[in-house]
Parts: C-alpha cells; structure tokens; sequence
C-alpha cells in the first residue's frame, strides 16, 4: 500500500483511499479510521461525563458490575459492558484478554508466558494484566505470533 500525505489549506482534514476494489487491507483502513473517530462517554468519580478516544483506553475491568476504564491519568466509569467495548473499538486495538479485562494492545509494552497457558501483558503504566489461558491463543493470532 502506496501512502501519501499532502499539506495544503483546507479547512477540514480529508481522507482519500483510492483503490481497485475494497479489499481486506482496504476494509481493515476504513474500520480504523472509524474507531478511531468514535467516541466513548465515561464519568469520573464526581459524575461529570467526558468522551476519550479509543486510543486513550489503556485497559477497562469490571469489578462488582460496574466497568472501570484506566487511561494514562484517570479511572472512569462507563455504562458499555466489556464485549460493548472490545465490538465497538476492537478495529482501535481493543482486545478480551479475561473475563472481566478488555486492553489496548498498543499499550501493552511486553508479554510473558506464563503456566498453564497465560500470558502475562506490562503495560505501557507499569500495571500487569494476565490474558487468560482461553483468550492467549487469540491474542497470539492477532499478533501474528
């Protein structure tokens, strides 16, 4: 894939794909940059509401039937449940790593196989999380490992 980027005055950034067919690798763009635009409604602890990007979104739990998403500097709260979250953003690097964790994977700064067939992620925060044994073998498709 050829990329191109022009500087010119415009009053609103554009984004061309110019392609035969839609193919995968096309599809894969166009899913991209859609995530990337939406938006995801959370509140702090005082109940004042803010819209991240995806890409703010380090990782997300569920801890007593409430969801909690953690980004660099703050813990919010969000009414998304996890599969919401991973469905909606998953094209942004969303990923089911346990039943109660969704991370980002470009967040993730290494992994660590673990026993019984875990993987244990550092992220980018300094946190830990573990993928479970059922989503490893995901996680290791998506990567391409």
């Amino acid at each position: 894939m050829k990329i191109t980027v022009e500087h010119v005055p415009v009053e609103e950034n554009e984004v061309v794909l110019r392609c035969p067919a839609l193919d995968d690798e096309m599809l894969r763009v166009l899913s991209l940059l859609r995530a990337e635009l939406q938006r995801l409604c959370v509140w702090d602890a005082e109940r004042r509401l803010h819209l991240l990007s995806p890409s703010q979104l380090i990782y997300a739990e569920t801890v007593e039937d409430r969801i909690f998403v953690y980004t660099a500097g703050a813990m919010y709260q969000t009414a998304l449940g996890l599969g919401d979250l991973e469905s909606r953003f998953g094209a942004a690097g969303l990923f089911r790593a346990g039943k109660s964790t969704v991370v980002n994977l470009h967040h993730i700064k290494s992994l660590e196989s673990c026993g019984a067939g875990r993987i244990r992620a550092d992220l980018v925060t300094g946190e830990r999380l573990m993928v479970s044994r059922r989503y490893a073998p995901l996680l290791r498709e998506r990567l391409g490992l």
